[in-house]
């Protein structure tokens, strides 16, 4: 906990702190509580910590693979943020929640859907790009869930969301 004491009085914008930023990656392997909150701090302090990012987005998807359904969820809803000030990886982001997509618990599925709704709404092509991906490359049972969400989920976006480029990609990645 202290640890947390120590980060929050900490103003994040400077590269000088990037030794605390590389401790809440490493909180992902510690207690129950520490993982909720790494989870959320990773996702908030991300933008500041771009040269950490690829080791942020494995933390985070450490966690959307505990054994902990809360701490799962936690970090399946987290995900979406560390696309909201750069779209640089949505596709990835998008990519990993495609595949939460097998999830059996219905509770972690409907998180999984919430945070891919987010992802279309911050970038929409980079989201099914994604998809697109696991629907091309994925095993069958995330394929035909692929399918299903953005058969099911796109039409109820808006056209701010699902503009004249965004639809033409749509249409070029469903002739392939």
């Amino acid at each position: 906990m202290l640890l947390v004491d120590n980060f929050c009085q900490v103003v994040i914008t400077a590269p000088q702190h990037a030794d605390e930023y590389l401790e809440i990656l490493m909180a992902v392997k510690g207690s129950s509580k520490e993982k909720r909150l790494a989870s959320q701090f990773i996702a908030r302090f991300f933008k500041h910590f771009p040269t950490y990012a690829d080791q942020a987005i494995e933390a985070q998807l450490d966690l959307c693979e505990d054994e902990d359904i809360a701490i799962r969820k936690q970090a399946i809803k987290d995900l979406p943020s560390l696309c909201k000030d750069s779209k640089d990886h949505t596709h990835k982001i998008s990519d990993i929640l495609a595949q939460l997509l097998q999830a059996e618990d219905s509770t972690e599925l409907a998180a999984v859907h919430n945070s891919l709704m987010t992802l279309l709404k911050i970038d929409a092509k980079g989201t099914l790009s994604g998809l697109f991906s696991q629907i091309i490359n994925g095993d069958d049972l995330i394929r035909e869930r692929c399918i299903k969400f953005v058969t099911s989920k796109i039409k109820s976006l808006g056209h701010e969301v699902i503009t004249k480029e965004v639809e033409d990609y749509l249409i070029t990645e469903c002739k392939k």
